[in-house]
């Protein structure tokens, strides 16, 4: 195997790992062959986080017997009040099938690879869904690769990964974000693609937080118009 098939096969199996990780799925067999990936990352682990954070995974989790994972999960992506978001259109505008899903289906067009929801109960933008297609997508479709990384989960990602750290039922879970922190970084500087500013064009009830200051600025000069403002 070359330099380049080694790099390739090393990301995919980050990806891998983290479709497991994020992928819903009522199969009881969701994370088979998790450990064996687990090792093959501690072996060749990019730094000393990634591998605290594999040892802080596998030292929790046994894939035998898996319930306080599948459990954890639930608690913190299905259970209310809050639970925590993971589609990447939440983190791009604030709600639920934006941009970036429409923007995923359209990357996927290019492709002969569609999304079988049998196995995928959520829409495009989903990061576990999103994970698998970097998964499929490198050796195959470079420029969908780049694309999807670039558009979609380099400027969203990083909010939904401190969400997660910061979750009150994270346990393996923070572990989790720290290992998926540290590869978005080294995916940065092998995509080329900087760690982007925060967005600040979020919906805020209802509006994206760029039109609710348009429309406080017109507010205020209306009532400045009429006399009835005071600083």
């Amino acid at each position: 195997m070359s330099t380049k098939e080694e790099f390739a096969a090393g990301r995919k199996l980050y990806y891998a790992v983290f479709s497991k990780f994020f992928v819903f799925c009522e199969d009881k067999g969701r994370f088979d062959g998790l450990n064996q990936m687990l090792d093959l990352i501690e072996e060749y682990s990019l730094n000393d986080e990634v591998l605290i954070a594999v040892k802080n995974i596998k030292s929790k989790f046994d894939e035998r017997n898996p319930e306080n994972l599948i459990a954890e999960f639930d608690d913190i992506f299905h259970t209310p009040p809050r639970p925590l978001r993971n589609s990447l259109s939440y983190y791009d505008e604030g709600y639920e099938v934006g941009h970036a899903c429409a923007d995923v289906r359209k990357i996927l067009a290019k492709t002969s690879i569609r999304r079988d929801e049998s196995k995928f109960k959520e829409n495009e933008d989903n990061v576990g869904f999103v994970f698998t297609l970097m998964n499929e997508f490198i050796g195959k479709f470079g420029e969908c690769e780049e694309e999807l990384f670039k558009a979609i989960i380099n400027p969203n990602i990083d909010e939904f990964i401190e969400n997660l750290y910061e979750h009150q039922n994270s346990e393996i879970y923070k572990d989790v974000a720290v290992l998926l922190n540290e590869f978005i970084a080294f995916e940065r500087v092998a995509l080329n693609s900087p760690k982007p500013l925060r967005n600040e064009n979020k919906k805020t009830d209802g509006l994206s937080r760029s039109e609710s200051i348009r429309r406080e600025k017109n507010r205020i000069r209306k009532l400045r118009s009429e006399g009835t403002y005071a600083k």
